[in-house]
């Protein structure tokens, strides 16, 4: 028996403008190769850490300080758990979701399900909250 999984379904733009019936022509690794090379896909878009944010680390402990007066989060700080600090990390240079997976392998013992589902999730509140931006 198989374990249940959330469903979940990815949607990619189209910007080639390849009509339906060109794209359900296409070969497996011809697919492959058109979605990975859409340049809206969400494996190609970078993103970091907006100016505004500092981390620091103070006697042992991490804390993320708002020092933008644009931040939605004011008046506040942040106390991340090591594995946020990671991803923190990461993203302070302009990183791809997948390059950051792949540091997240390298770095925990863990699936590659589990890092890329934390790093997604990381990715969409950071956004949300404005402290991530995305990169050219």
């Amino acid at each position: 028996m198989k374990q249940y999984e959330k469903p979940e379904c990815h949607y990619v733009r189209n910007i080639d403008g390849l009509d339906s019936d060109k794209i359900a022509k296409l070969s497996e690794d011809e697919l492959a190769e058109y979605l990975k090379n859409g340049s809206d896909t969400k494996e190609n878009k970078k993103y970091r850490i907006k100016p505004g944010f500092i981390l620091r680390e103070i006697a042992g402990e991490y804390t993320i300080i708002p020092v933008d007066a644009e931040s939605l989060i004011s008046n506040a700080m942040m106390v991340p758990n090591d594995s946020a600090v990671f991803l923190w990390k990461a993203f302070e240079q302009p990183s791809t979701i997948e390059d950051v997976v792949r540091k997240g392998l390298e770095e925990y013992d863990v699936t590659e399900e589990v890092i890329r589902r934390s790093t997604e999730k990381f990715v969409e509140e950071s956004l949300e909250y404005k402290i991530l931006e995305e990169v050219d």
